[in-house]
């Protein structure tokens, strides 16, 4: 018997104190009026699962923030390579022309031909295979 009086003075201390959490919370957003600790003791599952989607979906929106923000530096950056690879592909197309090449080839003693290519013709038969 006195192992169940141990446990009934336990039990009414632990309620109590969750009673008094509710209660707090109840009043923290101030619908103390509205909603008592009974009723919320017998709507518990419905409680814990409004608890549980609120968790949820302040999860989910963090995660979309971040994806955004993750989304929108890595659009900046292919942005600034773009214009990186414009301006080469600009450079590139000016230093390939044949003026172009012709100064950057003139200190090497490199002159461009001022004739045009000459066709070297073969007759048939002139080569055996």
């Amino acid at each position: 018997m006195s192992e169940q009086a141990v446990n009934t003075i336990e039990t009414p201390e632990k309620k109590g104190a969750f009673r008094r959490i509710v209660e707090t919370v109840l009043r923290v957003f101030g619908i103390d009026d509205f909603i008592t600790y009974a009723q919320v003791m017998h709507n518990f599952i419905f409680v814990a699962a409004l608890v549980l989607v609120g968790v949820i979906e302040i999860f989910n929106t963090h995660l979309a923030v971040r994806l955004n923000r993750s989304i929108a530096k890595k659009q900046e950056i292919i942005k600034e390579l773009r214009w990186e690879y414009l301006s080469v592909k600009t450079e590139m197309n000016l230093k390939s022309k044949q003026s172009e090449l012709q100064k950057i080839l003139e200190p090497y003693g490199i002159k461009s031909p001022q004739e045009p290519p000459k066709k070297i013709e073969v007759k048939k038969g002139t080569f055996k295979d």
